[in-house]
C-alpha cells in the first residue's frame, strides 16, 4: 500500500480575490488520496509549524468568497534563519510539497525555499497590483469594484456640482490599477507614475499641467486619480515610513496625494483659478476581500489546476500561469536594495492599453 501524498498551501501578503478559489480547486483535485494542509498566517504560520488538515465542510464554506480568512496572511520574508526551521515542519508533517500563494515576495520566498528543501515548492501569482510577469488573480475585481466607486464619484460630482474628487488608488510602485480603472471609469484627469518616470517630469510641471486642466476644464467639480506610486517619481511627495521585512515602503501610508493638491491649490491661487473644494479618497482596501467575478473565479481554478499539474509532475521553483509552470529563476533580478527577487513589471508605456488612455484622457477633461 502506498504511502499517502501531503501537499500543503499558504496565502500570503494582502488578500486578493479569488485565493480561496485556488485553494477549494486543489482540495477537489486532492480528494481522495491527498491530504491538502492549510499553513496558517503564510510564511509566518509555516515557520511555527501552525497548520491544519482541510475538511470538506470547512473548504465548502469559503468557496467563490473574497478574503484570506480561510487560512489567514501574513507579510514575512524568509531568511537563512528560517530554513532549518522550516525543513522540520516539513519533515514533521510528512509534506511532499507546498504550494505558495502570493505576489513579487511571495514568489521571492518560493525561490529561496525551492533551493534549501526536499519538498517541491510551487508558486501561483496573486497580486492585485498586477506586477508580476505572469498575470495574477484579483486584479480584474479589484478594478471591477474601485471602478463603480469611481464612478459613484463622478455621480456624486455632478450631483452637488462643486467638489472635486481626489482619490488615490492601490498599486504599490506600478500604476495598472489607475490605468485599468481610468480606462473604466473615465475620470477627467488620472496620473500614471510610469509615464512621469520616463519623461522626467518634475514636481513643478505636474503641478502646472494639473492646474492647466483645471482651467481648461472650467467646472466647479471633477475627478482626479493619482496612483499611490507617485511618490517614486516625485520625491517631494515622499514621507519617512517603516520598511517591511522585504524592504518595500509603505506607500498607501503616504498623503502623497493631499500632499500634491496642496501645490496645486498654492498654485492655482497665484494664478487666479478657482480649485473647487476637495475631497480626498482612497481606493483599494475594500477591494481586495471582494467576492471574486467570475473572470477572476474562473482564472484560480486554472491556476489551481497548473499548480496541482506542477506538483504531480514533480516540479519545484516554479510559477504557474494559464499555460503552465515556470521556472521562478526566470523573472528574478538583482535589485541594489532587497537583493535577489522576483521582478515587478510596470506599465509598458508602448502597449495598447497605455495608448488608450493617451487617446482619450484629452476629451475627458471637459466630460461630465
Amino acid at each position: 500500500m502506498h504511502k499517502r501524498r501531503r501537499l500543503g498551501v499558504l496565502l500570503s501578503g494582502g488578500p486578493a480575490p479569488g485565493g480561496h478559489n485556488v485553494i477549494a480547486t486543489l482540495f477537489d483535485l486532492c480528494e481522495g488520496y491527498i491530504d491538502l494542509y492549510g499553513v496558517k498566517r503564510g510564511a509566518e504560520g509555516l515557520i511555527e509549524g501552525d497548520m491544519t488538515l482541510l475538511q470538506k465542510d470547512v473548504v465548502n464554506r469559503f468557496r467563490a468568497t473574497g478574503g484570506f480568512d480561510l487560512l489567514g496572511t501574513r507579510r514575512r520574508k524568509i531568511v537563512d534563519a528560517d530554513i532549518a526551521k522550516i525543513s522540520e515542519v516539513i519533515k514533521k508533517f510528512s509534506l511532499d510539497g507546498l504550494i505558495f500563494i502570493g505576489g513579487d515576495d511571495t514568489a521571492t520566498n518560493a525561490y529561496k525555499l525551492s533551493k534549501e528543501v526536499d519538498a517541491r515548492i510551487i508558486h501561483v501569482p496573486k497580486t492585485i497590483d498586477f506586477d508580476l510577469a505572469v498575470p495574477s488573480f484579483g486584479f480584474d475585481t479589484a478594478c471591477s469594484l474601485m471602478s463603480r466607486c469611481i464612478q459613484n464619484l463622478k455621480r456624486d460630482a455632478r450631483s452637488t456640482g462643486k467638489y472635486l474628487h481626489v482619490i488615490k488608488l492601490m498599486g504599490r510602485d506600478t500604476s495598472h490599477i489607475t490605468l485599468e480603472c481610468a480606462l473604466r471609469s473615465r475620470p477627467n484627469f488620472a496620473i500614471i507614475t510610469e509615464e512621469l518616470i520616463a519623461k522626467k517630469r518634475t514636481l513643478d510641471q505636474v503641478v502646472d499641467e494639473m492646474v492647466t486642466f483645471l482651467a481648461a476644464r472650467s467646472k466647479s467639480y471633477g475627478v482626479v486619480l493619482i496612483p499611490e506610486g507617485i511618490s517614486l517619481a516625485l520625491k517631494e511627495l515622499a514621507e519617512d515610513t517603516e520598511l517591511d521585512s522585504h524592504g518595500n515602503v509603505d506607500l498607501s501610508g503616504m498623503e502623497s496625494h493631499v500632499k500634491l493638491m496642496q501645490h496645486v491649490q498654492k498654485l492655482g491661487e497665484q494664478r487666479g483659478v478657482k480649485i473647487p473644494p476637495v475631497r480626498f479618497a482612497n481606493l483599494g482596501y475594500e477591494s481586495r476581500c471582494e467576492d471574486p467575478t467570475q473572470y477572476d473565479l474562473e482564472y484560480t481554478k486554472k491556476l489551481g489546476i497548473r499548480a496541482f499539474q506542477a506538483f504531480l509532475e514533480n516540479k519545484t521553483g516554479v510559477m504557474v500561469s494559464d499555460d503552465g509552470a515556470h521556472s521562478i529563476e526566470n523573472y528574478m533580478i538583482d535589485d541594489p536594495k532587497r537583493g535577489r527577487v522576483v521582478a515587478k513589471v510596470s506599465v509598458d508605456l508602448n502597449k495598447e492599453k497605455f495608448k488608450e488612455w493617451a487617446r482619450i484622457r484629452q476629451e475627458l477633461i471637459h466630460e461630465d
